[in-house]
C-alpha cells in the first residue's frame, strides 16, 4: 500500500449548519460524530478499503465501541477540521483515532473507535487480514492511552423512554444508524438537566442491530449527579442493542 502514496492522516473540513446546532448554538454531539464517521468513510476510501471496495466481497463494517471527549463545543457558522488515522488493529478488530480542530487550529474534541467486518450472508467477523493489509507502527499517535473499553451493564437502570425505529432512523445497510443511538439516548434524558448540563465524555458499545419499526427502550442509570449509564435493547426480545457513558459538566450559562 505504500507504493499508492496513501496519506496516513486524513483531513475533512466541516462548517456547523443551523440544523446541526442545539437550542444553545452549539454542534450537537450526535453531528460530531457524523462528521467524523463520515471522515472515517472518505478516508477507508482513499486506503481502498471501504464500503464500496468491501461489498464487492460482501462484506461490511461494523462501528463496534466509541468513545468521545469534548473540550469544547464548536457553534453555528463555525468551521472545523477532522484529522483521523488508523491508530492499530488485531486478529479481527481495526482501531481508528481521530482529533478535531476549530479555526484556530485548536483541539477541542478527540475520539476512538473500533470496528470490524463482517460477511453480509454468514453475519460472522472476519479476520482484519482477510481484507486490509494496511501496517500500522507501534508508536503511531493514540488520542487515549487505551482504545474503547468493554462497558458493564446498567443494572440498576430504571426506564427513561420508548422509540419506534422509523424510516429517517436507517443507514445504508438498513440497520438503525449508530448516530440515531446516540440521540435515543440524549433525548432520553430530562430536559431541565440538559438545559443546565453539557456533554463532555460519551462512551458506547454497539450489541445488536435494530431494524425498521422495532421498539426500542432506552434505560438510564444515574451512578452521580454528572454520570450516567445508558442501555437501548429490543422490545420484542429484549435484546440489548447497546450500552453508553456519560459525563456531563455544569453550564456556565
Amino acid at each position: 500500500m505504500a507504493d499508492k502514496n496513501f496519506k496516513t492522516v486524513w483531513q475533512d473540513d466541516y462548517k456547523v449548519h443551523s440544523y446541526e446546532a442545539d437550542f444553545k448554538g452549539n454542534a450537537t454531539m450526535q453531528i460530531l460524530c457524523q462528521f467524523m464517521q463520515e471522515s472515517a468513510w472518505n478516508h477507508a476510501e482513499h486506503l481502498e478499503v471501504g464500503y464500496s471496495h468491501l461489498i464487492n466481497k460482501n462484506f461490511i463494517w461494523i462501528l463496534s465501541r466509541q468513545s468521545v471527549k469534548i473540550l469544547s463545543y464548536p457553534k453555528w457558522g463555525d468551521k472545523i477540521k477532522i484529522h483521523t488515522w488508523p491508530s492499530g488493529k488485531d486478529r479481527v478488530f481495526c482501531y481508528r483515532d481521530f482529533k478535531i480542530f476549530d479555526a484556530k487550529n485548536n483541539v477541542i474534541g478527540v475520539a476512538s473507535t473500533t470496528w470490524f467486518v463482517i460477511d453480509l450472508q454468514t453475519r460472522r467477523p472476519q479476520r482484519a487480514d482477510s481484507y486490509i493489509t494496511l501496517n500500522v507502527k507501534d508508536d503511531v499517535e493514540k488520542v487515549f492511552p487505551d482504545f474503547p473499553a468493554k462497558l458493564g451493564s446498567a443494572e440498576s437502570a430504571k426506564k427513561s423512554g420508548t422509540v419506534q425505529v422509523s424510516y429517517s432512523d436507517l443507514d445504508v445497510n438498513g440497520h438503525l444508524n449508530n448516530v440515531k443511538y446516540i440521540e435515543y439516548i440524549l433525548d432520553s434524558m430530562p430536559f431541565d438537566f440538559i438545559k443546565s448540563h453539557e456533554l463532555k465524555e460519551l462512551e458506547i458499545n454497539y450489541l445488536n442491530e435494530a431494524h425498521h419499526h422495532n421498539i426500542v427502550n432506552i434505560m438510564l442509570e444515574n451512578k452521580n449527579p454528572l454520570h450516567f449509564l445508558h442501555s437501548l435493547s429490543r422490545d420484542n426480545d429484549s435484546a440489548e442493542l447497546c450500552r453508553a457513558r456519560t459525563i456531563w459538566e455544569k453550564r456556565n450559562n
